[in-house]
């Protein structure tokens, strides 16, 4: 029987040692590990943690290590697979702090990074709080840690780190194919232009929208072959009712 044991947890509460918990973490780092730990091996684990506990209180913590340890003795394939998947936690836990106080930073300071941002703005703070995570996130999943080390050498500069999983770099925007026949943006049918004053006020939505779902340069090439259509278009229109 299990002896009644508080454990504090992460954010301060406490609770009873629950055994089953730890059986139910074990197994799914066998499952990441490929490893079927019977009945003996998981209780095993339990009782050698439970015999490391001294006194009626510990933390989530301790108990983590315990756990490894214990482990280390059952099977290490296990072992490595849980404290794999702890590590990875707490760097989870360690990037968001990081993305934390530099929200802090952007919501009550200013942020000078780029001056085409005026990070006075609520919208521009909300997109800079969200590119600090992006950055991470980057670094974290795309990055190998060889280019992580390179770049923290010095030997590389990967830039635009905050934009680059989710969007397009520089590009050439095929304007005419956009507006030819109608198409759709945000929800809202567009017909084609039917005049060339219609067709600046049409590109200047496409070109506000298209442009922010991406980062670098934007550009429309041969806009003047694109417009040269609509304005014959309106030539003829106007030639006509005139």
């Amino acid at each position: 029987m299990e002896k009644r044991i508080m454990v504090t947890k992460k954010n301060g509460t406490k609770e009873v040692f629950q055994g089953r918990k730890i059986v139910d973490a074990i197994r799914q780092s066998a499952r990441r590990a490929m490893v079927q730990l019977s009945q003996q091996d998981e209780s095993t684990v339990v009782q050698e943690v439970l015999a490391k506990i001294e006194g009626s209180e510990t933390t989530v913590e301790k108990i983590h290590t315990m756990v490894e340890n214990a482990l280390d003795i059952v099977n290490a394939d296990v072992a490595k697979a849980y404290r794999d998947y702890r590590n990875y936690k707490q760097e989870f836990a360690r990037m968001f702090e990081e993305v934390r106080e530099d929200a802090d930073n952007i919501t009550f300071g200013e942020d000078r990074d780029n001056a085409n941002s005026d990070s006075s703005l609520v919208s521009t703070k909300r997109a800079l709080i969200f590119n600090s995570l992006e950055k991470r996130l980057y670094q974290r999943f795309f990055l190998s840690p060889e280019q992580n080390q390179a770049e923290k050498d010095g030997y590389i500069y990967v830039h635009d780190k905050n934009a680059r999983l989710l969007t397009m770099n520089c590009c050439l925007f095929d304007m005419a194919n956009v507006l030819n026949g109608g198409f759709t943006m945000g929800n809202l049918p567009y017909n084609e232009p039917g005049t060339l004053d219609t067709a600046f006020d049409v590109i200047g939505d496409v070109i506000l929208s298209a442009a922010g779902q991406q980062y670098g340069g934007f550009t429309i090439p041969e806009i003047d072959k694109v417009l040269a259509y609509y304005a014959e278009k309106s030539y003829h229109k106007y030639l006509s009712s005139y």
